[in-house]
């Protein structure tokens, strides 16, 4: 999805509204999606089986949800609901269409362990269950078989564990720890550097009590350790992360300390000597936080951009 240019971004607190950005440019815009069936907080989402948008759960109008909708000719249409109603869920971007959901709250404020996955027949959850209940925590794509599950709240208690899952096996494996325990933050994967094309993983923000977090950790490929990554400008709390086409990150939106909520877009290159974070000169229609935003291709409905 890296050589996507389109940014979707739906929902947050108090919101239906939905935006695309073009990273490819800052002085075009691009026509924006309609509005989503509901009011809609921390959904997941991502790229289905027809290349189309799909955003799942979360709060839906004020209620924990199950339900999904796809963006198909300029329209949501209600599509395949998950198998549990899950808020604070994660999601990881899978090949082939396929979406891998793990953990969250279900509609009686059960802590969830389980795994779900969007397949071309519906969701399927004959998956191994996490060895932790998990909510507010992010997953990411590590390759085309393992997926990694990052912090959050975890049997209760905020936790910079994490875990491995490689499909074919039967039981989610941890990994190595966080350096700092944390909530609510946002990961994703970044070049180590410009000359090389493996990737890391990178993770930024989050809460741990008392405070909203400014720090970045960086896991390089093959590493056992995670490495103290360029910090950020501020504390920031469920903002949300996706890859640009260099191979650097960007961070979109989320909540300050100070009770501000940005409509801004902040990135980070490819490895390199000192990089710092930067902010573009796109930004949202309006504050986010609790969105749901990952890129999309050209074609998707009304979302190409106009000069």
């Amino acid at each position: 999805m890296k050589d996507f240019s389109k940014l979707l971004i739906c929902g947050g607190v108090y919101t239906d509204t939905c935006e695309v950005i073009n990273f490819a440019s800052s002085a075009s815009t691009c026509k924006n999606p309609p509005n989503f069936p509901a009011k809609v907080e921390k959904a997941i989402g991502g790229l289905g089986f027809k290349g189309n948008p799909i955003l799942c759960g979360g709060v839906q109008n004020d209620a924990k949800s199950s339900k999904c909708y796809s963006l198909e000719n300029n329209g949501w249409v209600s599509s395949a609901s998950m198998n549990s109603v899950r808020e604070g869920a994660a999601a990881a971007q899978l090949k082939d269409g396929k979406l891998l959901v793990t953990g969250g709250f279900d509609g009686s404020y059960s802590r969830l362990n389980s795994a779900e996955m969007l397949t071309e027949d519906g969701w399927e959850s004959n998956l191994p269950s996490l060895p932790v209940t998990i909510r507010n925590h992010c997953m990411v794509t590590v390759n085309s078989t393992t997926v990694m599950a990052i912090g959050g709240w975890q049997n209760d208690q905020i936790s910079g564990k994490t875990f491995y899952f490689t499909f074919g096996e039967e039981s989610w494996t941890e990994g190595p720890e966080l350096k700092k325990r944390r909530s609510s933050h946002s990961c994703g994967r970044i070049r180590r550097n410009k000359e090389s094309q493996e990737m890391s993983i990178i993770v930024a923000g989050g809460f741990d009590t008392p405070s909203y977090l400014s720090s970045v950790e960086i896991l390089d490929e093959g590493s056992n350790e995670w490495q103290t990554g360029p910090e950020l400008p501020f504390g920031i709390d469920s903002s949300k992360m996706v890859e640009d086409q260099n191979g650097g990150v960007v961070l979109i939106g989320g909540w300050l300390e100070s009770g501000e909520i940005l409509d801004t877009l902040y990135q980070l290159p490819h490895g390199g000597q000192d990089p710092v974070w930067t902010k573009m000169e796109q930004k949202m229609n309006t504050g986010r936080f609790r969105h749901t935003a990952f890129l999309v291709p050209d074609n998707i409905s009304n979302v190409k951009g106009k000069q």
